[in-house]
């Protein structure tokens, strides 16, 4: 059972581990070397604090390097019991692999104490729009909290597979609404708030369907809602604008059957001017929690989360939680 709702403010653990700071989804576009570092991430609700990282500041977990240079870094860490989405980014020493599908098997439990829970599943590439980078996606149901090893087998060059590992815990609580919870009715910045589209968003696109009304009225439309946080111009990853991008593919197929929202990560976007220091973390995504920095929800016409994709999310992924609404 979850612990009481983040909507009144509770703490949750999201669970010690190693990882690396958020720069590491730079360092997959450029290829430069990973930076390690060991982290315990606390989320509150309500707002920044002491104890809280922003989510611009989020850590991810990365596997160790294999003899033959493959490693496995983890874009999808927000985890508990349950179904979830759980997305890896599968590197080699020629670059980011590409494999159409790679076989994955999950195992629970620390050493003398493992167990196979999940697998072996498919796990399906799913191209950014930019570049020639990608997540790989398979979902999995987590029986329990806590460790977890993910054993993905990887194409070698002589035709072989190579085994990947990443290690990773499973928290009791997902920081971030889960499944089935109340979405949180946030009072977002709308086109009439705004003098100008710089307000609103760092992207350059400017759909204005996607902020014709707050994200508390669209939830209270009936209607399924699907909303997105990110910055397009000044997210940590190369995505963040793509994303933007596919919401409002969307909001023109599917405009009339439901509503489409974008939240930029950043309140204050027209006086950031690329200078990250003077970078508000908009209301909105402390008041749903996110410990990260691009999040996608489906939300049904009752108001509960009824999918969520942490990482980019293709525009088919989201078709086809969407449409299940209709």
């Amino acid at each position: 059972m979850r612990s009481p709702s983040v909507y009144l403010g509770t703490c949750r653990r999201l669970g010690p581990g190693a990882g690396t700071s958020i720069s590491s989804i730079r360092a997959v576009a450029t290829g430069l070397p990973f930076a390690v570092a060991v982290g315990l991430l606390v989320s509150c609700g309500g707002g920044p604090s002491a104890d809280r990282p922003r989510p611009d500041d989020h850590q991810l977990i990365e596997g160790p390097t294999t003899q033959g240079g493959f490693q496995a870094i983890l874009g999808t860490d927000d985890l508990s019991p349950g179904r979830h989405r759980l997305g890896f980014v599968l590197v080699s020493s020629r670059g980011v692999v590409s494999e159409p599908v790679v076989r994955v098997t999950l195992y629970a439990g620390g050493p003398g104490a493992e167990r196979e829970v999940g697998g072996p599943l498919d796990a399906a590439y799913q191209p950014w729009p930019v570049g020639s980078r990608g997540l790989y996606t398979t979902f999995v149901e987590f029986q329990a909290p806590g460790t977890h090893r993910l054993s993905i087998e990887a194409p070698a060059e002589d035709g072989g597979v190579e085994i990947v590992e990443l290690t990773f815990d499973v928290a009791e609580d997902t920081s971030a609404p889960a499944v089935g919870e109340k979405a949180v009715r946030s009072v977002t910045k709308t086109a009439a708030d705004a003098a100008s589209p710089t307000e609103l968003t760092t992207g350059s696109l400017y759909n204005p369907d996607l902020y014709r009304v707050t994200l508390a009225d669209a939830i209270d439309d009936d209607r399924p809602v699907v909303v997105v946080f990110a910055s397009p111009a000044f997210c940590i990853n190369a995505v963040c604008g793509p994303q933007v991008e596919v919401l409002s593919e969307l909001q023109k197929a599917y405009g009339e059957r439901a509503s489409f929202v974008h939240v930029d990560l950043y309140d204050n976007p027209h006086e950031i001017q690329g200078n990250l220091d003077q970078a508000v973390i908009s209301q909105a995504v402390w008041d749903w929690n996110l410990p990260s920095n691009e999040w996608t929800f489906v939300i049904d016409g009752e108001g509960r989360v009824s999918s969520r994709f942490e990482a980019f999310a293709t525009f088919s992924e989201i078709e086809r939680e969407l449409t299940k609404l209709f």
